[in-house]
């Protein structure tokens, strides 16, 4: 946890950003405790900059995006972002992130198209599920790096699938997962399978490679 000390520190600064895709919700309890406005950042590389914020924390705090002035929303036939003005030299500019626009000013962010499982016909948003799964983990005192992706599967196209880093889990942890699981997602969302391994490889830049994970956890 900030601790006292730190927290009164980060209290005297104007405002706080924070940049990124998610927020673990242990770091957003603490955010939330903060009386100086926390702001997620949406940025795109394309445009090398922020375009959106969203309130985390206050009377103000918000599940949604606001777009800065002097841009444009919009989205593509695939659901995706579109953005002009400013910042991208009044190009229209395409992103992969799956957004509902709710006014022209605010959106909610769903997830990045290329995450997205089509299983049996439904699509699920493999972010969704990562976060739900990360939350479960943690509380039953399992903290560990996953991430959910579709595997071939005849019948359903792609089946979702957990993996899930390090030695497999307990058979009574694990029941226990997967209630947490089917009680928090809808019925298509709960993964088929969770596949452990043992160590998640990880791209030149240190980012995790779900690809060659994938790959290794097949092999």
């Amino acid at each position: 946890g900030p601790g006292a000390g730190r927290a009164a520190q980060l209290n005297k600064m104007r405002a706080i950003l924070v940049g990124g895709a998610g927020v673990e919700p242990s770091l957003l309890s603490e955010i939330q405790q903060l009386k100086v406005p926390v702001y997620l950042t949406y940025g795109m590389t394309e445009t090398a900059s922020h375009m959106a914020l969203r309130r985390l924390n206050g009377p103000e705090a918000s599940a949604y995006y606001r777009v800065l002035p002097g841009l444009h929303l919009g989205q593509d036939k695939r659901g995706c972002l579109t953005v002009r003005g400013d910042v991208t030299d009044d190009k229209l500019i395409v992103t992969n992130d799956q957004i509902q626009l709710l006014d022209k000013h605010t959106f909610d962010w769903l997830g990045r198209v290329d995450f997205v499982i089509n299983s049996g016909g439904v699509k699920v948003q493999a972010e969704k599920v990562e976060l739900v799964l990360d939350v479960a983990l943690a509380e039953l005192g399992q903290a560990r790096r996953v991430f959910v992706a579709g595997r071939p599967d005849e019948r359903l196209g792609e089946a979702i699938t957990a993996y899930v880093e390090g030695p497999p889990l307990p058979a009574t942890a694990e029941q226990r997962l997967l209630a947490l699981l089917a009680e928090r997602l809808g019925k298509y969302e709960v993964p088929k399978a969770i596949l452990y391994v043992p160590a998640f490889q990880s791209t030149a830049s240190g980012k995790l490679d779900r690809a060659a994970t994938q790959r290794r956890a097949a092999g």
